[in-house]
């Protein structure tokens, strides 16, 4: 998946960004992300470093890639587990890592966390240490889908799974803050995720979420269906709730990786039809990103490689040189204001 560059859409380059990198969480060990700290330093310019981890751990890993005195460190005890309930760890156990990634941000000491641990413990440090923004109910969890047409911005996949028709209104506002930051479009349509592209299909969920968004200040072209969501072409946004967006996502996944394997059985040089497929992987590729919080989070699957946490940073830096945050705090006060 290719995204405009930081200056295709404004952002200032020269502003330095400062990432709160959690080295713990990842499935295959931290060495994996402190390789990708390693190449985030030699082809990011302006990004600096913090890790997150016990302390030990974390200057042998600089050490032994020669990026000792490159980085900072900040010290936590251990990792979130899967199995654990993420807002009673953070709660009990206050060294856990995601929780000391989010305190940098909160405390300024990082501009943007991330890590490839535990989503929900992600979730839950970002919004109870860093908190969320003015009116922000719950923040929503996005991807970028490397659509067919063009990338579309997916949002909620997995943040939250009993969604309201005013919460998919404010991921709408937020998704397309996001869209515009990212370079996208600079005035991203805004779909509505449901079985028909005829107002008044879906549950009632959608159809109550359909009025809300028919009132919000943003350029919203109707309920869109999920061939859409790979597709592209109709809306630059998309949104649903967390249960839904989730399934989407990872059977958009499923299909893309399936299709590519087939295809390179049929031919003696499979590679440029897998890597198709490992394009649309996107819950892997691009990173997730936290939106209605007060500060930058992403968050990317356990099993990431060294090149995808890194572009996670990317990412991660991108949102803070765009001022993410602030465009999402302008667009809710504009779509509040501009309600019909």
């Amino acid at each position: 998946m290719t995204l405009p560059t930081d200056r295709d859409h404004g952002a200032d380059t020269s502003v330095r960004v400062t990432v709160a990198l959690d080295v713990l969480g990842g499935d295959d060990g931290p060495e994996v992300v402190a390789d990708a700290a390693l190449q985030v330093l030699n082809q990011q310019s302006g990004v600096d470093l913090i890790l997150v981890g016990p302390t030990d751990l974390t200057h042998t890993l600089a050490a032994d890639r020669g990026i000792a005195d490159r980085v900072e460190y900040a010290s936590a005890g251990s990792a979130l587990a899967m199995d654990e309930d993420p807002v009673r760890a953070i709660r009990t156990r206050p060294d856990v890592s995601v929780q000391v990634a989010a305190e940098l941000v909160r405390d300024q000491r990082a501009q943007a966390s991330v890590s490839v641990g535990h989503t929900g413990g992600v979730l839950a440090a970002a919004t109870l240490t860093i908190g969320r923004l003015e009116g922000v109910t719950r923040a929503a969890v996005a991807v970028v889908v490397p659509a067919v047409h063009h990338s579309v911005v997916l949002l909620d996949v997995g943040g939250t799974v009993d969604a309201t028709p005013e919460l998919l209104a404010q991921f709408a506002n937020s998704g397309r803050a996001f869209a515009i930051a990212l370079g996208l479009s600079e005035d991203p349509a805004v779909g509505l995720l449901t079985i028909g592209s005829e107002p008044g299909k879906g549950d009632a969920l959608r159809r109550l979420a359909h009025d809300e968004f028919l009132d919000l200040n943003l350029r919203y072209v109707g309920p869109v269906e999920g061939d859409d969501v790979a597709l592209g072409g109709i809306a630059d946004v998309i949104v649903t709730d967390g249960f839904t967006g989730n399934v989407v996502l990872k059977a958009i996944e499923g299909a893309a990786l399936n299709t590519a394997e087939a295809i390179s059985r049929r031919y003696a040089d499979p590679e440029p039809a897998l890597e198709v497929g490992r394009s649309f992987a996107v819950g892997t590729h691009a990173g997730a990103i936290l939106l209605g919080i007060n500060g930058v989070s992403v968050v990317g699957h356990g099993a990431s490689s060294a090149e995808e946490i890194a572009a996670y940073v990317a990412l991660a830096v991108r949102g803070v040189r765009s001022d993410l945050v602030a465009r999402i705090a302008d667009q809710l006060a504009v779509s509040d204001a501009g309600k019909r």
